[in-house]
Order: C-alpha cells, then structure tokens, then sequence
C-alpha cells in the first residue's frame, strides 16, 4: 500500500491571515485542495491522509466532500495533527496503522500541504527510488542550492562558507517505509523531535541512508504573504494561459 500523508497542521501564524494558509484561495481551489489533488491524481497512491488542526478536522472533511471529488472521495481521509510537523506526521502514521491497518511495508509519502504545485514526476520518482533502495532508507525530493550559503556563529560573524555544489534544499515528497519511520521517531529524545523537523535529519542520527531525487523550483512552499502572492500570480498566469487555448 502507498500512502500519502500531507502535513497541514500549520495555524497561519507567519502568514498573518485569520484562517491557516493550507485553506486560502489559489484561483478556485485551496493551497490544501491543490496538494491533495496531485496526489489523487497519482494512480500508485492508494490513500491520501491529511492530518490538520484539531478545530479544523470538521471544515476539511466538508471542505473534501465539496471538492467534487467523486468516487475518489474515498480515498481521503482527515485526521486530527498535532502541535507542531513531527507530532502531525506521527498521527498520521497512527491512524495509517489503526484505521487502515497499515504494516511495516507500506509506503509513506510524506509532503506539505502547502507545497500545492508538486508534480506528478516527483512524487513517483520518490516512490520508485524508495523501493529499489530498500527499508533502511529514505528519499527526499531536492534542488540544487543557486545562493551562496553562510554558517553563523557568535556576533553575526560568518565561520564557513560551505561549497555550493555540495548543497542542496530539500524538497518534499520525503518518502519511507511505515515501519522504519516508525522506529526512528520513537527512538528520539524530545528535543530530536523539536529539532529535526526533516526525515532526512532524523534517519542520518538514526544512521540510515537518505537518497535524493530531483526536485523542481516550481514545487515551491508558500510561507510567507510574498509567497503567496507570488503563488497566486502563477495560478492566474496559468488559468489565463489555458482559457486562451480553451478559445483557439
């Protein structure tokens, strides 16, 4: 089984805006809407679950059900997340396991929400590197590093500047085998699991192997007011573009 467990347990609170990011308007879908589409979309995913804030968990399940989602409506299910990305993406994990009687082989790709613009490609190449690599692995979608990088130490004082074609930025889909994730993460102290936010991070403590696929700068995440703005930008671009081939 392959699932895919999409992250949507931020409450907004660097956006700014009265209703987490993951629920506001691309064109006329959600930020939320259009990262569970790509997934729909992937016949290899069997289920999508999204795991969202505990006082949303009744707006997303209705916010599904209007999606015109058809039959696929099925494969989505909405669980409650957690206090911070790791606690969301163990829920998920749980409820794989407890309500989709999930085992130790079963693909988990991860992703988020607010990441709407993902591709096909990515999330299969993801799929497909996690198999042929086996258990004690995980994969991250990434893209080259095009900035310089600076580490900071005391007194804002720059104390290394690390080769730039040894960088990368890691994307997600980051995708793992149920089990193995499931071992790692219950293996971390406390603050390993406020710490390393990233799969990556967490299975190279765990000394497993983390393999990286190709990203795309397209499949940008939405943070920041700019971001979205620059986001909707896109989406009206993209809808212009298609309206004017629709009339040809």
């Amino acid at each position: 089984m392959v699932i895919g467990a999409i992250v949507a347990g931020g409450t907004g609170r660097r956006m700014g805006t009265a209703v987490p990011k993951q629920f506001l308007k691309l064109g006329k879908r959600t930020i939320l809407l259009r990262s569970v589409d790509a997934f729909l979309a992937c016949d290899e995913v069997d289920k999508v679950i999204v795991g969202v804030p505990k006082e949303w968990v009744t707006f997303t399940k209705q916010l599904m059900d209007e999606a015109g989602y058809g039959e696929k409506r099925s494969r989505i299910k909405v669980t409650e997340g957690g206090s911070n990305r790791n606690e969301t993406m163990w829920k998920i994990t749980e409820y794989a396991v407890e309500k989709l009687h999930a085992d130790d082989m079963t693909v988990m790709v991860t992703h988020d929400a607010v990441r709407p613009f993902v591709t096909d490609d990515i999330i299969r190449s993801t799929i497909k590197m996690l198999v042929a690599c086996g258990e004690k692995t995980g994969v991250t979608a990434a893209v080259p590093c095009t900035d310089t990088i600076l580490r900071i130490g005391e007194n804002a004082e720059v104390v290394e500047t690390p080769k730039r074609i040894n960088m990368m930025q890691a994307q997600t889909p980051q995708t793992v085998y149920l089990g193995t994730w499931r071992k790692v993460y219950k293996k971390l102290s406390a603050a390993d699991r406020e710490f390393r936010t990233d799969i990556s991070g967490m299975y190279i403590s765990a000394g497993l192997r983390v393999k990286v696929v190709d990203g795309d700068r397209g499949n940008s995440k939405i943070t920041t007011p700019e971001d979205y703005e620059a986001a909707k930008r896109r989406v009206q671009d993209e809808e212009e573009r298609k309206e004017k081939q629709d009339n040809v």
